[in-house]
């Protein structure tokens, strides 16, 4: 009754928003777009969180909701123990993270992306040549193309998963939890020996796919490019090649290093063996999952395009400090980056770090201990809840945190999907006069 009740009450919604949408062209200003925005990410979670409520009802609505959120974002931090749940609610929980996943996607070419929010560059798909702010116009073909990629890929991925001996059910559980980078594999919060080798190999190629730009997927697709011509695409690739030699060189054996290095910089951040990420410094599992990974995917993070202009960037300003006459600029993916541009990267990356600051400073008050607040913080913002691993040894277990500091978080973890800049206008006087 619960699924049923959940169903009916989000069908009902989407109907309505077919009825308004159909035949005619919804205009949405920039501030009618940020507040659709924010309001998509904080209330599909209360439907979603229906049915948690009524498994798990004694937990009260904080924990069902933060739960939701948890999922919907793709964090995959897990609010209830999953040992004590139906299979029904585990499935429903990793169809929440692929949602989310895709959700995420559309969310970002709809809305981000024309606002110019996501990241320079971004424009130059095919995707956002449709009339600007027509959302009526443009929500047809991005739902139904990337559900085309992002559904066919998940499939794909099923299908392997099945090939190399899992079971059906723990194959889709698998599935839906690393093609959304959202990391709800097992009970255990690891990839289990058991996987064997391909399982392991397919999930982690399948947090890759959903880490790299589905703007690029769908390009690829339609032959209009490759992956090897786009920058933003090498240089992740790059990244992680060479964060899976560092974590080779600091005592995990080769294949087992570049699997964690790509969990942990596509922000599934889930443990692809029983050890963990035991080995790593505490610093570098947090830096490697800020960054996080392309613009228009499914991870959360900084994302690597952000990085990569910024570093250009400092190589303009060490010139000009040897050739103060140098008229050097900033160039991406056949673009100049103006100084608009990189003031809106530098105050994203400022806003990204406040907030960090300031909810580690929160979870202070609620006794908890600096570094583990800042961790928590660094998690819940960049949708990368796994690599929490509390005493109890399970990956990504949030249960033992109180209700005010879970709410935080679960509004932290939304906040991930909904950036920074677009939060920060929300909450500005200018931003509502008229």
């Amino acid at each position: 009754m619960a699924f049923g009740f959940s169903a009916f009450v989000s069908c009902s919604i989407g109907l309505i928003f077919a009825i308004i949408s159909r035949g005619g062209a919804i205009h949405l200003s920039t501030r009618r777009s940020i507040i659709l925005l924010v309001v998509f990410w904080l209330t599909i979670p209360m439907l979603a969180a229906i049915p948690m409520l009524e498994i798990d009802g004694a937990q009260g609505w904080v924990r069902a909701y933060v739960g939701a959120i948890s999922h919907f974002s793709t964090t995959g931090a897990m609010i209830a123990d999953p040992a004590l749940l139906p299979r029904s609610f585990l499935f429903w929980q990793a169809g929440l993270q692929w949602a989310g996943g895709y959700s995420s996607i559309v969310m970002a070419l709809l809305i981000l992306a024309p606002l110019n929010m996501t990241a320079p560059g971004v424009h130059r798909s095919p995707f956002l040549t449709i009339e600007h702010g027509n959302l009526a116009g443009r929500i047809g073909l991005i739902a139904w193309s990337m559900l085309v990629i992002y559904g066919g890929a998940s499939l794909v991925v099923l299908l392997f998963l099945v090939a190399s001996g899992l079971d059906v059910f723990d194959a889709f559980l698998v599935t839906m939890g690393t093609i959304s980078t959202g990391g709800f594999v097992a009970e255990s919060g690891y990839f289990p020996e058991g996987f064997g080798s391909l399982g392991s190999w397919v999930g982690s190629i399948a947090m890759l796919f959903g880490a790299i730009s589905f703007a690029v997927h769908w390009d690829v697709v339609q032959r209009r490019t490759s992956y090897l011509k786009d920058r933003e695409t090498i240089g992740y690739l790059f990244v992680i090649l060479a964060a899976g030699l560092l974590v080779w060189a600091l005592g995990k054996p080769l294949m087992p290093a570049i699997q964690s290095a790509i969990s942990l910089l596509t922000t599934t951040a889930v443990p692809m063996d029983i050890s963990g990420f035991s080995v790593l410094p505490e610093p570098l599992v947090m830096a490697l999952i800020l960054v996080g990974g392309a613009a228009v995917s499914t991870v959360g993070g900084v994302k690597i395009i952000r990085l990569m202009i910024l570093f250009r960037q400092s190589k303009v300003e060490l010139s000009r400090l040897s050739h103060p006459s140098s008229t050097g600029s900033v160039q991406f993916r056949q673009m100049t980056i103006g100084p608009q541009e990189m003031v809106g990267l530098w105050v994203y990356i400022l806003g990204y770090a406040v907030v960090i600051a300031f909810v580690a400073i929160l979870l202070g008050l609620d006794g908890i201990e600096f570094g583990e607040a800042s961790q928590l913080a660094i998690l819940s913002i960049s949708n990368a809840g796994p690599a929490y691993i509390p005493e109890n040894g399970i990956a990504g277990d949030f249960s033992a945190l109180s209700d005010p500091v879970l709410l935080t978080l679960g509004l932290v973890m939304a906040l991930g999907r909904i950036e920074i800049l677009a939060a920060v206008a929300i909450l500005s006087p200018e931003f509502w006069r008229e």
